[in-house]
């Protein structure tokens, strides 16, 4: 009984934290706005669809646009895209299951293939005007079309487009009549709505059309949809809404109910002419685009429309033609509209509630420094200054000129206890205080700062403060730590927070000191012995702890500012950050809680965050922030509570209350997307088309094998997670398997991965996504090869090899070669002899005859030294032989034949003149000794010398 009272005490306390937060689920809803100022080329919208990949296309009246949740990409016909569409106005888009975007345009069809990229027009022949309004693509992956003087369809086996006329179709058939609107029904068959004709039934099957009679005067179909329940809903052109019902063979319709706009109603439509009608699954609401703005209906409630516009309602939004309205996977509403681009927002019910204790509504910015709630359902809240405490029956405020660092319970005295900012220890009992402990009336508060008081399993009071650990002990016996001779100085640092251990020991958290576990017996405050945990012995990563959590595995958790989250290593005896290893966000954790099942709900500076530790979901983290209806996404130190199933923390805008299970039914799915890949700074879908397929024959979302030819330094893989609603709190991880050892992690203002001077090889790059909640999905991988450059693929190195065996071979012919020759020699000693002995002494005075005859050739060249046009045939006449003589004399002494002859002499003449005349200029000595080209003078003096005339003569003066 007891129980059952304390938890409807506890209910009626939480219903009063968020009395006056009641409203209808329509009411105030946050529309986020993607226009021109957000990246939205233009804001003229015709139609806002979602492709089955999860991206967002908008057709506009200027362009087609694809949407990834952070960038667009433009599909128009432009300076740099020249005549890409038939048409830059485009009015609708939907894709096949083949992966092929049907685009339809002004003046006709276009259809984009995803896979590949390219582009295609087709023509629909048979009709005047091509405008293209509508386009339905069947659960048969059967692809209709409506234009604007006719319905067609497209033949996948002709590969052709099919006007349906009388001849090739049955009943009545809507020929030359401007189509509006598909819609497929249950049965499989089309609905067609059309402007000024009415609406028509097509059996597929039968291939037979039904015209049924006009449902007003203007007999205009603009929109049509059947929500989940099987109603069919018209959207007419002045004549507003109707809910209407077949018979069972289709053959006939009646109106069900008419809803129309009531200028008297504030509850009516906001306007007859109605767009688009889509369902909101999340609320169970039709949302009709209009044209005076978006108009809501709860299908449970059907005739009251919520009502948001530019102007005359209580629920503004700055539009005023809705062209579209629309739902993406995730649940997301979706407005597009003439002139204020697209909206969108989430209709979810959240999970959290937030109380605003003063209230002060949404302008509350006081700081909650703590929270605490009795058995009773009793509340204790602590501000930036003061303490409102609430009840059943009463709320008063304490201390309003304190601040208060920590509310506790103290089973044994029954009795709240506050730990007050200079105000020492204040004890309560419903709602009063019942006695005030200082250090100028008792003896164990050394400082009236008071940061902590935890009461013991043996009802021993310990206390945290300015001047370090103090103690009450039951019986009486107070103790300030910082008094007693021969204790461990540890116990006189500031301490902000006290955890008790299973096994009794305490865990003491210091400002700037680190971490400080006693142990010993606690009731001999002399026995107690110490050990500091801290980064300058490497057992803490950081000196700012801010709490503690003892789960119910025993294992001990800390908060801290800087390193996230740790936990206590009691095999190592010390404490490691696990917050990269959860890959938690921010870089602190303020408060923490456990729920029943075991899981930890974290407050940091970057969200509020359920870490599981346990079962078949260990590691597993989920990340809610304010745009799932958190207050703010910084959580105070020390400022949250649980109890029975509620969880309270704080922060400075209120205190967020939500139920676990509440929390966890938020969820949605993480549509990951390869967006694109840039080699050496430029696009693939950029790059000329023959260098593309060497590189990927399909677009960067398609592409699962890419090869990166030796002449590209560097590839970029660009990536989203299509989420729309808070994008930027998504997180990604990738690595490239074959270099990367482990994951790199990245938020939403990195998404993309930059690879350069790969070694060549096989490489597999993997890829993985959060959603908004943080939630992983499944590894994505694309198989990368690094190509070598020519001279180190296997046909080089085949080719080396041939040369190797070439050069040896070469080498064991030339050694066999010489061998020969060395045995030859032997035999012809004497001649060898008279060869060797008329080249030594070349250019010498020795006389013999053929000694004679080199320095009669000698003589003869220097005497033409200068003559450029000094030649062989004058050179065979002057020495009075012929020619082959000649040749031979001059090989047989010098090893040179005639030309070379005439060259040496000339060059060693030209050492001698830069020898004597250190100043002459390379051109005059060229033409001195008979050059008549300087540059062809210095290319015969550098080979025969190795070195450059200027060499030369620098070396020659400096010799002198």
């Amino acid at each position: 009984m007891r129980t059952l009272k304390a938890a409807l005490a506890l209910l009626i306390i939480t219903l009063s934290f968020l009395s006056g937060q009641a409203q209808t689920r329509f009411d105030n809803l946050e529309f986020k706005q993607f226009s021109t100022p957000e990246g939205l080329p233009n804001s003229m919208v015709h139609q806002v669809y979602q492709d089955r990949d999860g991206y967002i296309w908008i057709s506009t009246f200027y362009g087609l646009f694809r949407y990834d949740g952070y960038e667009v990409r433009t599909y128009k016909s432009n300076l740099y895209t020249p005549g890409l569409l038939v048409n830059n106005n485009v009015i609708c888009v939907e894709e096949d299951y083949s992966h092929h975007l049907w685009i339809g345009t002004h003046e006709g069809l276009c259809v984009l293939d995803k896979q590949t990229g390219k582009m295609r027009k087709m023509k629909l022949e048979g009709i005047s005007k091509h405008r293209l309004n509508e386009i339905h693509v069947t659960k048969d992956n059967k692809v209709y079309l409506g234009y604007i003087r006719g319905m067609a369809c497209y033949n996948a086996e002709l590969d052709t487009l099919e006007l349906m006329t009388s001849k090739n179709c049955k009943g009545e058939v809507p020929e030359q009549i401007n189509i509006q609107t598909l819609l497929e029904d249950e049965n499989g068959d089309l609905l067609i709505g059309t402007w000024q004709d009415g609406l028509f039934h097509y059996n597929i099957k039968e291939n037979k059309f039904i015209h049924y009679p006009p449902l007003d005067e203007s007999n205009s179909v603009l929109a049509l949809f059947q929500d989940s329940k099987g109603a069919l809903w018209i959207g007419t052109s002045g004549f507003g809404l109707y809910k209407v019902n077949f018979s069972p063979d289709k053959k006939t319709l009646s109106v069900e109910k008419a809803y129309k706009h009531d200028a008297l109603n504030t509850l009516s439509l906001s306007s007859d002419y109605i767009y688009s009608i889509h369902e909101d699954l999340q609320t169970h609401s039709l949302w009709l685009g209009t044209r005076n703005g978006v108009s809501i209906m709860d299908l449970t409630d059907e005739g009251k429309f919520i009502n948001y516009r530019e102007s005359g309602s209580e629920h503004y939004l700055p539009v005023r033609e809705v062209n579209t309205v629309f739902r993406d996977k995730n649940g997301l509403m979706w407005i597009g509209t003439k002139g204020a681009g697209v909206f969108h927002v989430n209709t979810r019910t959240r999970p959290f509630e937030v109380f605003y204790p003063r209230g002060n509504g949404k302008s509350f910015t006081d700081i909650i420094s703590t929270l605490y709630v009795e058995e009773s359902g009793a509340s204790w809240v602590g501000f930036g200054y003061g303490i409102d405490y609430q009840s059943e029956d009463e709320k008063v405020t304490l201390i309003p000129s304190k601040r208060p660092y920590h509310i506790s319970y103290s089973p044994s005295a029954r009795e709240v206890l506050l730990a007050i900012h200079d105000g020492g220890v204040i004890a309560c009992r419903d709602g009063k205080i019942v006695h005030q402990y200082r250090a100028s009336n008792c003896g164990f508060i050394p400082h009236d700062l008071v940061y902590w008081v935890h009461e013991d399993r043996k009802g021993n009071w310990w206390l945290g403060t300015y001047k370090g650990l103090s103690v009450r002990y039951q019986e009486g016996r107070e103790y300030c730590f910082n008094q007693l001779p021969d204790v461990d100085k540890l116990l006189s640092k500031e301490i902000t927070s006290i955890m008790e251990d299973n096994d009794g020991s305490l865990w003491l958290a210091t400002n700037n000191n680190g971490i400080v576990h006693v142990t010993g017996n606690m009731e001999q405050p002399g026995s107690l012995q110490c050990k500091n945990y801290c980064i300058e012995n490497g057992l803490l990563p950081v000196n700012t702890p801010l709490c503690f959590l003892l789960d119910k595995s025993g294992k001990v958790w800390v908060g801290t500012e800087g390193s996230g989250l740790c936990l206590y290593d009691a095999q190592n005896d010390c404490f490691r950050s696990v917050h990269q290893e959860y890959n938690l966000p921010g870089d602190m954790v303020g408060s923490m809680e456990e729920d029943n099942n075991g899981n930890l709900w974290l407050g940091t500076n970057q969200g509020l965050v359920k870490l599981t530790i346990t079962g078949e979901e260990k590691g597993r983290v989920r990340i809610f922030t304010v745009a799932d209806g958190l207050a703010d996404n910084f959580f105070n130190q020390n400022a949250s509570f649980y109890r029975n199933g509620t969880f309270y923390f704080g922060c400075s805008r209120g205190i967020v209350t939500f139920n676990s299970k509440m929390a966890e039914g938020n969820h949605s799915d993480v549509s990951l997307c390869i967006t694109d890949i840039w080699i050496d700074g430029k696009s693939l879908e950029q790059m000329p088309e023959n260098k593309r397929r060497e590189i990927s024959p399909f677009t960067a979302d398609f592409t699962e094998q890419l090869v990166v030819p030796a002449a590209y330094s560097n590839f970029t893989v660009c990536f989203a997670s299509l989420t729309y609603n808070h994008p930027q709190q998504n997180n990604y991880a990738y690595r490239l398997q074959g270099l990367d050892t482990d994951w790199h992690y990245v938020n939403a203002s990195n998404r993309n991965a930059y690879y350069s001077k790969l070694s060549p090889g096989e490489y597999v790059f993997e890829l993985r996504a959060t959603n908004e909640n943080g939630d992983w999905g499944e590894i994505r991988k694309m198989e990368i090869t690094i190509r070598p450059p020519f001279w180190a693929t296997w046909w080089a190195y085949l080719v080396y090899a041939f040369i190797s065996v070439s050069v040896l071979a070469l080498i064991w012919w030339e050694v066999r070669r010489r061998l020969l020759l060395r045995n030859r020699k032997y035999l012809q000693k004497g001649e060898t002899d008279k060869v060797h002995h008329i080249k030594f002494q070349f250019f010498t005075n020795i006389a013999s005859d053929d000694e004679k005859f080199l320095q009669d050739a000698i003589a003869c060249v220097n005497r033409h030294l200068s003559d450029t046009d000094f030649d062989v045939p004058q050179f065979i006449d002057e020495m009075a032989t012929s020619r082959t003589t000649l040749h031979k004399k001059l090989k047989s002494l010098t090893g040179l034949n005639t030309t070379g002859f005439v060259r040496s002499i000339r060059l060693k003449a030209a050492c001698n003149i830069m020898d004597e005349n250190k100043n002459i200029r390379i051109s005059d000595l060229a033409y001195q000794v008979g050059f008549n080209d300087p540059k062809y003078f210095s290319i015969c003096f550098k080979k025969e010398f190795g070195m450059q005339p200027t060499e030369y003569a620098m070396k020659a003066a400096k010799n002198a």
